[in-house]
């Protein structure tokens, strides 16, 4: 009996794409075909953890030559396996991926090679060839605007970490930026062993601080024949703005993301239906009292006009299952809803209203008491005629007398 194996994506593999192994049992002259079911054995690898042994009884399905096919889907079992990208405090260990390999097929060991699955969707890369125009290698959902990726300094703040992937079609790499005092290979990079990914750390020292620093990271790449391809993040300061909302989540490809939006934040909390229940009960009469409300802590935030390509992050953030926001120094989980309906071809900026949901709640809510009062240089407000500050749309207005 002759074992052949193929499993689908090529090494390495995105788990979101599915993960298909094909296992062909080929008898040889004066085999007799059992067509039954057998146990498979996978060899599966979490991360810097021991490999695992994972047994499958697998019924096969018969091709026209009389062949024993088993079609397995490994999806769901990996999927458990891998998650976001993390990385330890030394930087030197990043976890939140996983390998497999086919062990034993029936009561035959085989020879099968390691194929390392990542969290997430490939996202449109091309891990099999050269990158093709207008497609970067960074595992983030936005994309490129003018040949770059937009980022601002609080955003990279955010995330830390960015991710690229190597594809197969080069053999080298470099990253540099425009300050060329920042020691990207001693202090900022992390490689996931010889595995092609690699990560730099955003938020190194103040001598090595693309945050903070840089006005641009480039990442290239060279194949044998030492062909080059370039590819560039810009980074710019935060905006002007008398209102700023920072939100990270973890994007489709597994790795940290991060919009600043500038548009206005509204608090829209509810407090729930108290609960009623009987204190005191008699002949005469009931006497009920009522336990204190839940609070849901929600915010309406609109985003302020974004490009396409943030709206491809906005789109790829509200369907994420790790969101959280920046509520007074602190990183908060949250749930956003949104209706993100936009043009195909935009022409005009858009905007998007957001419905965020804080999802740690509490029975005792504490009151917020710290108030923010109207600036004293008023220059910059919207006012009437008169000098009287125009609050909204509706031209209410606050006088100068108070």
């Amino acid at each position: 009996m002759t074992i052949s194996i193929n499993h689908k994506p090529a090494d390495p593999s995105f788990v979101a794409d599915g993960i298909m192994y094909q296992i062909i049992l080929t008898p040889e002259t004066g085999d007799v075909p059992e067509h039954k079911q057998i146990p498979i054995i996978f060899y599966i690898a979490e991360g810097s953890n021991d490999p695992e042994y994972i047994t499958l009884l697998c019924f096969p399905s018969v091709d026209s030559q009389g062949r024993d096919v088993f079609d397995i889907e490994l999806t769901d079992i990996l999927s458990a396996l891998t998650s976001r990208y993390k990385v330890n405090a030394s930087r030197d260990i990043v976890s939140g991926f996983a390998a497999v390999k086919v062990w034993q097929v029936g009561s035959t060991s085989v020879t099968d090679s390691w194929v390392l699955i990542l969290p997430g969707t490939s996202g449109g890369i091309q891990i099999s060839g050269t990158l093709p125009e207008g497609i970067h290698p960074f595992l983030l959902a936005r994309g490129e605007e003018e040949g770059a990726l937009h980022f601002y300094r609080s955003e990279l703040v955010a995330m830390e970490y960015i991710f690229a992937i190597i594809p197969d079609a080069y053999h080298n790499y470099n990253i540099a930026t425009d300050d060329g005092t920042i020691d990207i290979n001693s202090t900022t990079r992390v490689k996931l062993g010889n595995n092609p990914i690699f990560g730099v750390y955003l938020n190194a020292a103040s001598s090595s601080n693309i945050a903070t620093r840089a006005n641009a990271l480039f990442i290239s790449f060279s194949d044998y024949e030492d062909e080059h391809c370039m590819n560039t993040i810009a980074i710019t300061d935060d905006p002007d703005t008398d209102e700023v909302c920072l939100i990270r989540w973890t994007n489709s490809m597994g790795s940290p993301e991060a919009l600043l939006l500038t548009g206005e934040l509204q608090d829209i909390s509810e407090a729930e239906k108290p609960e009623l229940y009987i204190s005191n009960q008699t002949v005469r009469n009931t006497e009920r009292k009522m336990q204190r409300s839940t609070v849901t802590t929600k915010y309406s935030l609109h985003t302020g006009y974004l490009t396409p390509a943030r709206i491809i992050a906005l789109k790829d953030m509200v369907t994420s299952e790790e969101v959280e926001m920046q509520i007074d120094g602190q990183w908060v989980p949250v749930s956003v809803t949104a209706d993100t309906k936009h043009a195909v071809h935009q022409r005009e900026p858009e905007s998007f209203e957001l419905t965020i949901e804080v999802l740690e709640q509490t029975r005792y809510h504490k009151p917020n008491r710290t108030v923010h009062p109207l600036p004293d240089t008023r220059s910059a407000l919207l006012q009437d005629n008169s000098g009287n500050i125009i609050l909204d749309n509706n031209s209410n207005t606050i006088q100068e007398n108070g």
